[in-house]
């Protein structure tokens, strides 16, 4: 059995659970753990050259046989990562990444088995400076080809007359076992392994787009580029390529080869079987629900005990960032916090994150610091992939719908043969693609969602609160408490600038206070706030005429929004 998962604390948990049975158990080796030079132990300047050499597309025993004369980790042998390599080709169990895939020591003869789907991990992307320079060095570098740079090659391939220069840079660079050619990425500077791939690409990128592999229902073969600006081929050796026209961007993706494989599984409570059967290069896949639905609740809800609270009903597309409310959001936190009297963990975009709790507020009287001395912890959606950095925390809060743009959903569409236009008429909870079941859409939202929300706990109860319009069927249909059951009233400049004085500078009348140095409003609208405030039970008031207001408990009161969740059983 090969057991493959993303993050290395996933895989340690593997290794351990393969340990108490009766088999031999190996941890495939990896650059990061096994490798001294890449480690630094023999110095910074060795470690960033193993560093660029992979970028570049060389893979780790390349490295070390083609440098091995020079590599200070083979000067004594051969390094820890080369030497462990014979304990897993003869163990009975080997953990690793998904990249091992690539592998036919690792997967050959063995059952297979992806815990969570490979993503990326066989896509290779170059924008348009890093296409320039890799395939203008690859050809530089290559006495053989008629042509020596980038804008060469462009000429050639965009001109029918040149078929035969066509034809000699086809033979030459497919006469070999495989397209990708590793020595390009180590012996110049500017060199990628891949380059040869995409030299033969854009040869093919003036013709045809794709073959008739493409679904039935879908005809996308005659869409792609002129509906998205996009081409797609698929080259001998198996490499899909994808160009983006209106930057000049290519993406390679190299499937494994999975055909020595005893069996293949995956493991992912949220598939896509789109994304899966490309990314593993099989033609087919055959899904097994575990649970029908009237179970995967019981199981969440009663058997781990999870309760979930949605806030609102917009979708909040935060990854930008652009659109980031931070006066709701902050009320939400310290309302949550307040509610359940400790730390909750937050999940929201890598952009949210980064407005919400590191850039300065650009409204006065909003404290970020308030704020982030009641939250434990903030990932992002991109970290969370295999990720148990929440088991066991009871309190959660999900921010904002992660969306990564058309384009890179348009992109991921065409390699699984799709073409991916937005209707703009659709926004929202109504944004669509023009592909049936939304399955790209889904994979980057509404999954990713669910996928935050179920960090939290996961072993033990936890209550979560969701804070997006966008769920999956399956998630809405489990939730406890719904966006009416909420109430978010953002706090105004004035409003904020009371609560900072009272807590700043004590107890005033309304006309004291609305004088103090900072309060924007009258004394009128200042009373009337006072006694919103009273009314929520974050400050108090003598009997004296006229009254004299004080503090009760503002220090913790929300202050950038009023917040009213729902009472929780």
């Amino acid at each position: 059995m090969a057991i493959l998962t993303h993050r290395y604390e996933t895989r340690d948990e593997h290794l351990h659970l393969a340990s108490e049975h009766q088999k031999t158990v190996a941890e495939i080796p990896t650059l990061d753990r096994d490798c001294p030079t890449r480690q630094g132990e023999h110095g910074s300047e060795w470690a960033e050259r193993i560093n660029d050499y992979r970028s570049r597309g060389a893979s780790p025993t390349y490295l070390h046989y083609y440098l091995q004369d020079a590599l200070p980790c083979m000067r004594d042998g051969d390094c820890p990562y080369i030497e462990r390599w014979d304990a897993v080709e003869s163990a009975d169990v080997v953990v690793g990444g998904p990249a091992h895939a690539a592998l036919d020591r690792v997967v050959d003869d063995r059952v297979v088995i992806f815990d969570e789907d490979p993503g990326t991990a066989y896509r290779t992307e170059f924008d348009a400076n890093q296409l320039t320079s890799a395939i203008s060095s690859f050809l530089r570098e290559s006495d053989s080809l008629p042509i020596d740079n980038y804008l060469g090659l462009l000429a050639v391939a965009t001109n029918e007359s040149m078929a035969d220069i066509q034809d000699t840079i086809r033979d030459e660079l497919t006469n070999t076992e495989s397209i990708s050619q590793p020595t390009a990425a180590v012996n110049n500077e500017d060199g990628h392994a891949e380059a040869p791939t995409a030299i033969l690409a854009h040869l093919e990128f003036g013709g045809s787009i794709v073959d008739d592999m493409g679904p039935d229902y879908y005809d996308w073969d005659d869409s792609l580029r002129e509906q998205a600006e996009l081409d797609y081929v698929e080259l001998e050796d198996g490499a899909q390529v994808v160009y983006d026209r209106t930057e000049s961007r290519v993406f390679i993706r190299r499937p494994p080869n999975l055909d020595g494989a005893r069996a293949i599984v995956g493991l992912d409570g949220t598939p896509v079987e789109e994304l899966w059967c490309g990314r593993l290069g099989i033609d087919d896949i055959e899904s097994w629900r575990i649970l029908c639905d009237d179970c995967r609740a019981r199981y969440l809800c009663d058997v781990i005990g999870y309760t979930f609270v949605q806030t609102t009903s917009h979708v909040k597309p935060y990854s930008s960032g652009e659109y980031v409310n931070r006066r709701a959001d902050f009320g939400v936190i310290e309302a949550v916090a307040n509610q359940h009297e400790t730390k909750p963990g937050i999940i929201t975009t890598k952009s949210a994150a980064e407005r919400l709790f590191e850039e300065p507020p650009n409204e006065p009287f909003i404290h970020t610091e308030r704020v982030t001395r009641r939250v434990a912890d903030v990932k992002h959606y991109g970290a969370l992939r295999s990720s148990n950095d929440f088991v066991g925390m009871d309190v959660g809060i999900v921010i904002g719908s992660p969306h990564p743009g058309d384009r890179p959903i348009q992109i991921t569409a065409a390699l699984e043969g799709y073409t991916a236009v937005r209707d703009e008429e659709g926004k929202g909870t109504d944004l669509d693609y023009g592909i049936p079941e939304r399955p790209f859409l889904r994979h980057y939202r509404e999954h990713k969602i669910a996928q935050a929300v179920l960090r939290f706990g996961r072993t033990t109860a936890a209550t979560v609160y969701i804070h997006t319009g966008v769920l999956p069927e399956w998630l809405a249909e489990m939730v406890t408490a719904g966006p009416e059951a909420v109430e978010i009233a953002e706090r105004s400049e004035g409003q904020r600038a009371v609560i900072r004085v009272l807590l700043d500078d004590g107890p005033g009348t309304a006309s004291e206070i609305s004088n103090r140095e900072g309060v924007s409003i009258g004394e009128k609208q200042t009373r009337d706030w006072l006694k919103r405030l009273r009314s929520e039970g974050y400050v108090c008031r003598d009997e004296s005429q006229p009254y004299t207001w004080s503090s009760d408990g503002l220090a913790d009161a929300p202050h950038t929004a009023d917040v009213r969740l729902p009472e929780l059983n």
